[in-house]
């Protein structure tokens, strides 16, 4: 999927307000447009059981598209989704009994659901991948064991015959249907806006790869508690509709595990952060899921079976859902990317860094007895280094010296014992990954960590940061970068298809695409050809004219010592040597860290 381009604007800046109806046009007019269709379709529909059948896709409907919400846009696993359905759905019911009426109530489940996400979710969402997922577990049967303790197994839904509106007590199930298919058609827009913005890519870096989105300055804890609490606001939202559909609120069917489960193969048959995954998944699996139940109820289990035998079926063949098979299927033209040699060096104006102080060799790093102990083992012990706008500094020792760890101290991917981290004159010690990114410092790994299914551009475009103005603002800094190191050619093609030395320069771009006050490499070299090393080095140095300081972590001294006018040598997590690199190079102490003996016996 291609960047989006920014509104058109008038030559006093303000956006046009013919294109901005335009542009509201081509969002909303399409599902709009489907839906009246659909209104037409439940007109004619006179069969109460298809009529409640259409009701129930919209109501699962509903319930994945909320899932995915945090499932698959976010890509958290949460198997205690029906926490939330069953939040909604209890409170509209107790309120209803005291002649509240669902209008009201429907807002109230909705708060309760955000507020019980936000309580849970802030401990919770830090954990990752199956510990996430496991921890979800215990949301429902929590909430069930409460409901039990509160004599609330069954609760009927009052009607109101003689207010059917005010209270949603609609005979005929094409009003639920309607209900739900607003509700889709309202959070199908909100989807497409959020695919049309930044936040589209923030949420693909952190289901990707969430350590390198933090790198980028992204507050991923808070991004993914954001869309844990909309995902449960909308899952409440169908609970409290879906029991005036059926008249009565169990733990069973609306606490349920299986509820949860559903939610998942509804999103998964369809297609995981995909708009209409969920609705095409309750389409297709609903109606299957009542023929089974009408045609094998009276077989122990039978319908059970078949339905789990048909998802392992689709699960096997499609294990991205329908959605990205038809992709798969039906490609997309797209430009061969060329790849098979790396790209010459083509170095654009480097971008102006942020400036730390008045001064322009005012220090941007100051780290001050910075230790770092696991249990009785020492990694960090005690080190001192200063940084200064515009230096090239190589930071080299042995295998096992501190020097990664190091790095993570400093970027904030660990916390340090003891000890200081001033960026730019502020005392960071012990923040965030994310908010030292944001403050300066970018990094990159040791292992080149590209977001693979994203275009090249938008790689260079999660780097910028939302903090650098308006979208051309950020698409013009991405480019810049790209150009930077060499990779402009190739902005509009997929990560996932560089060879490892581009991979390497798209790292680069990434970090400096948002003009930091340093940029901390952690090993570039790693895996490439000497004439590749001397090309990426030839960039850094280029780059670092002019541009953000440079500290270069490798174990490769010789090509460092040549490139940088600093090196810092680490030996056994202490700073053994700090200078110009001829000096450092025949500091005694150097030389028998590397050879491990006395130098004048070397």
């Amino acid at each position: 999927m291609s960047v989006l381009a920014p509104p058109p604007v008038a030559h006093d800046g303000r956006p046009r307000m013919a294109g901005l109806a335009r542009q509201a046009v081509r969002i909303a007019g399409p599902p709009v447009a489907a839906f009246a269709a659909f209104l037409l379709l439940l007109g004619g529909l006179d069969d109460p059981s298809w009529a409640r059948l259409v009701a129930l896709v919209g109501f699962w409907a509903l319930v994945g598209m909320s899932w995915n919400i945090i499932g698959g846009y976010a890509g958290q696993p949460s198997f205690g989704h029906s926490a939330f359905v069953g939040i909604g759905a209890y409170t509209t019911a107790l309120l209803l009994e005291r002649d509240v009426p669902p209008w009201l109530g429907l807002p109230c489940g909705v708060g309760l659901a955000c507020l019980a996400a936000l309580l849970i979710g802030a401990p919770t969402l830090r954990l990752r991948d199956v510990y996430f997922a496991l921890a979800t577990l215990v949301y429902p049967l929590i909430l069930g064991l409460i409901v039990t303790w509160l004599g609330l197994q069954e609760v009927l839904v009052s009607t109101h015959p003689d207010a059917p509106l005010l209270f949603m007590s609609w005979v005929d199930a094409r009003a639920y249907a309607v209900a739900f298919g607003l509700l889709i058609l309202l959070a199908w827009i909100a989807l497409t806006l959020l695919e049309r913005s930044r936040l589209r890519l923030i949420l693909a870096a952190i289901r990707l790869d969430e350590a390198t989105a933090v790198s980028t300055g992204i507050d991923a804890p808070r991004v993914k508690l954001a869309c844990f609490v909309a995902s449960a606001g909308l899952g409440a939202l169908a609970g409290g509709i879906y029991i005036q559909l059926v008249f009565v609120v169990t733990p069973g069917d609306v606490l349920s595990f299986d509820m949860s489960i559903q939610a998942i193969l509804i999103a998964l048959v369809g297609g995981i952060a995909r708009r209409g995954g969920p609705l095409i998944g309750a389409a297709i699996l609903i109606p299957v899921a009542n023929l089974l139940e009408s045609s094998l109820g009276g077989t122990s289990g039978g319908p059970q079976l078949a339905y789990g035998l048909a998802l392992i079926l689709v699960v096997t063949v499609m294990p991205r859902g329908l959605l990205d098979q038809a992709e798969r299927r039906f490609p997309r033209r797209r430009r061969a990317p060329a790849v098979t040699t790396p790209m010459p060096v083509a170095i654009a104006t480097p971008l102006p860094p942020r400036q730390p102080f008045g001064n322009a060799h005012a220090p941007v790093l100051e780290v001050r007895g910075l230790r770092r102990h696991y249990g009785g083992v020492i990694a960090v012990a005690g080190v001192d280094l200063t940084i200064r706008a515009g230096e090239f500094v190589g930071l080299v020792g042995p295998n096992g010296a501190g020097k990664s760890t190091l790095f993570d101290l400093i970027t904030g991917y660990q916390r340090p014992t003891a000890g200081q981290i001033l960026v730019c004159g502020i005392d960071m010690s012990g923040r965030p990954a994310h908010a030292l990114a944001r403050a300066g410092l970018r990094r990159t790994f040791q292992t080149a960590r590209p977001f693979r299914s994203m275009t090249v551009l938008e790689n260079a475009l999660l780097g910028v940061g939302s903090d650098r103005g308006g979208t051309a603002l950020r698409m013009a800094a991405a480019r810049n970068a790209l150009d930077a190191v060499g990779l402009g050619a190739l902005a509009e093609e997929r990560a996932g298809a560089l060879v490892p030395s581009q991979l390497r320069l798209l790292e680069v771009a990434r970090a400096i695409a948002g003009a930091p006050a340093l940029l901390l490499l952690d090993e570039p070299l790693a895996g490439l050809t000497p004439a590749e090393s001397d090309h990426l080095l030839g960039i850094l140095a280029r780059l670092n004219a002019g541009g953000p300081a440079v500290v270069l972590v490798d174990h490769n001294v010789g090509s460092v010592a040549r490139t940088v006018r600093r090196l810092a040598v680490l030996d056994r997590g202490r700073l053994i040597a700090d200078g110009p690199p001829d000096a450092v190079l025949r500091d005694p102490r150097v030389v028998e860290s590397y050879l491990g003996r006395p130098a004048d016996a070397a």
